[in-house]
């Protein structure tokens, strides 16, 4: 039985290996997806604010070197020039109204490449929400499944343990009863004797009954055992039933 639970015991073993290897296999795979899209949500929360001041800093030197910000720098110049045509052909170039639509269209122009720049890193947060998610789950999974294997083994211990008790307290009770049967069968011989101390002239009819009654055992030794005969005497001298006395003390 215990043989039986080793063999299985070795097979969990193997089955949690299997697990680990499983899961970190799948957790290997979700590493670099957290990391990157980790790093476009912490961008979006500098750009956005959320991460103080030093984080805005931080964004406003990414986005100076991204390529949106390339892009704006064309579209100024560009619209700018536009804008000072437009004013020369009317005559107003050195006006106020020349400075403010100047003012407008940089800042609209501004504006709107940042926005769009913040646009491009909001998808991050929900990528890495559930880039995190899936780690999460793939260390809830092993956690279970290993979890799963301890409860089944231990199970499996608690019966093995169980049906051992049972099968060593099955034989101590047998041998219980061999016991109380040998000393029944003892006793039953001692009351025969008995029983024939009126029919054989009381004490001396006894000691004669007894003595033609085990010497049948004993091989007519008076006294001694044959693990522990009398002077002169060997174990021969007790028959074969001595082996018997011995294992209940008989002398």
């Amino acid at each position: 039985m215990q043989a039986g639970y080793n063999q299985l015991s070795g097979q969990y073993d193997q089955a949690r290996n299997a697990i680990n290897t499983n899961y970190g296999n799948a957790s290997n795979l979700y590493a670099p997806l957290v990391a990157s899209t980790g790093a476009g949500a912490n961008a979006y929360g500098n750009a956005s604010g959320a991460n103080g001041a030093a984080g805005l800093q931080t964004a406003m030197n990414d986005f100076h070197n991204s390529g949106q910000y390339g892009n704006y720098g064309f579209s100024l110049q560009q619209g700018l020039q536009a804008l000072d045509r437009t004013h020369a052909a009317a005559g107003n170039l050195a006006s106020g109204n020349a400075d403010t639509d100047t003012l407008n269209y940089a800042t609209g122009l501004a504006n709107n490449t940042y926005n769009s720049y913040l646009s491009g890193l909001q998808p991050y947060l929900g990528a890495n929400q559930a880039a995190t998610a899936g780690a999460a789950g793939v260390q809830t999974g092993q956690g279970n499944a290993l979890a799963g294997t301890d409860i089944l083994q231990g199970n499996a211990a608690n019966t093995t343990q169980t049906g051992i008790g049972a099968s060593n307290a099955a034989a101590t009770m047998n041998n219980y009863n061999v016991g109380s049967n040998i000393l029944g069968a003892i006793t039953g011989i001692g009351g025969l004797a008995l029983g024939g101390l009126g029919a054989a002239g009381g004490v001396g009819g006894l000691s004669g009954g007894l003595s033609n009654l085990f010497g049948n055992f004993t091989g007519g030794a008076n006294g001694g055992t044959a693990s522990n005969p009398l002077p002169g005497l060997t174990a021969a001298d007790y028959g074969n039933g001595a082996g018997l006395f011995d294992q209940f003390g008989v002398a």
